[in-house]
């Protein structure tokens, strides 16, 4: 599975003068007739046709050698997600591919870095969470990122406890133990889960946490979870813990969207309505400002948001005129085609976040200038 930390060595990887990168997003998924019978290798022609159409001719020799290593590695791919990611540089005998199972639209593009965007909006909208599905007897955990769903372990209680019936004249007072038995080896196994859980949001960095089973399992469970792992419980859900992967996946799925957007949603009406206490910086001049100072903590921008700018050819601060000299050397200031990738790359470099929002969050955001951020200072 592809992580963050394979983002940030792309977005590391230093250009390498006149050695473009080729990087193609291409739809694998075989449900659409399109791609049956390989056709997503003729789309690949077509991507790769249109874009050599824009290079001159010095840079078509280059592009050349790139387009044919991607096509070559293509031709032998065994589809086995919904798309494909490749980078490509063959002159530093680069190639880096994976294939995910999210849908991507079909594109390719060439420039001095790997164009990652794309793949930061797609790690965005399919963070890994996790799912605990409990019982007083049992308990799955599983994880979940990019659509696909792991099961990552079964924790049951350590010992088997059962109602039993007796006779005489102790009957109610027998119910009674084996009762208050039950509850104590089901308190411990659910003790256990937290313990559990508490270990696998270390290990995967997880942020958000379902909980799903019956109520009262879910509850106490939930009031064992230490204060940090309590605070990443976004939802409790009701399913049977022999519920398949499938179901598990379906239903949390559902449930992760929705949390997604109302979280974009507020994350923007807070950008918006700061008061002053947290610093912000709302539309794209601003925002570049910050962003040279290096004070973004979390750039916010809307989906489809492509804006015009340029970079100084002598200080490689980013402006947003694309022609004009820059305000920290003088320098002059050339057109880029790729203002928001290198915004969204330069405050990950910075230890930042990025956050893209869609819907009504976006629409909110547009009435702003599509973007902002909120500031360390």
């Amino acid at each position: 599975m592809i992580s963050k930390p394979d983002i940030q060595a792309l977005i590391e990887r230093k250009p390498v003068h006149d050695s473009p990168v080729l990087s193609v997003y291409l739809d694998l998924d075989q449900s659409k007739s399109s791609n049956l019978n390989r056709g997503f290798e003729t789309a690949l022609k077509d991507l790769l046709r249109a874009l050599e159409s824009k290079l001159d001719e010095q840079q078509r020799m280059n592009f050349f050698a790139d387009a044919s290593r991607v096509r070559q590695y293509v031709s032998s791919l065994k589809p086995a997600g919904k798309s494909l990611v490749v980078f490509c540089d063959g002159s530093e005998n680069f190639l880096w591919a994976c294939q995910i199972n999210a849908p991507v639209r079909n594109q390719a593009h060439w420039s001095d870095r790997p164009y990652v965007l794309h793949l930061l909006n797609i790690l965005d909208d399919y963070e890994r969470y996790g799912v605990a599905l409990v019982d007083k007897a049992q308990a799955r955990i599983f994880t979940i990122f990019m659509g696909e769903i792991e099961e990552e372990q079964d924790a049951w209680a350590h010992a088997s406890v059962r109602h039993v019936k007796t006779t005489g004249t102790d009957h109610l007072l027998s119910e009674r133990r084996f009762q208050r038995r039950a509850d104590t080896h089901a308190h411990w196994h659910l003790k256990r889960v937290a313990e559990m859980l508490d270990a696998i949001v270390d290990r995967y960095g997880l942020d958000r946490l379902i909980l799903s089973g019956s109520p009262e399992a879910t509850g106490e469970l939930q009031s064992l979870l230490s204060k940090r792992v309590r605070s990443r419980v976004v939802e409790r859900v009701a399913l049977p813990v022999n519920a398949s992967a499938h179901e598990v996946l379906q239903e949390t799925l559902r449930v992760e969207r929705r949390i997604e957007r109302e979280f974009e949603s507020r994350l923007v009406e807070e950008l918006i309505s700061s008061d002053g206490h947290q610093p912000v910086a709302l539309g794209l001049e601003r925002t570049i400002l910050a962003l040279c100072e290096e004070r973004i903590w979390r750039l916010v921008y809307a989906a489809g948001f492509d804006p015009k700018g340029g970079c100084c050819k002598n200080c490689d601060m980013l402006s947003a005129e694309a022609e004009s000299r820059c305000d920290y050397c003088g320098g002059a200031v050339q057109p880029i085609g790729d203002l928001m990738e290198q915004i969204a790359e330069r405050v990950l470099e910075q230890d930042g976040k990025v956050e893209q929002v869609r819907g009504n969050a976006a629409a909110l955001l547009q009435s702003v200038g599509s973007i902002g951020a909120f500031l360390r200072f």
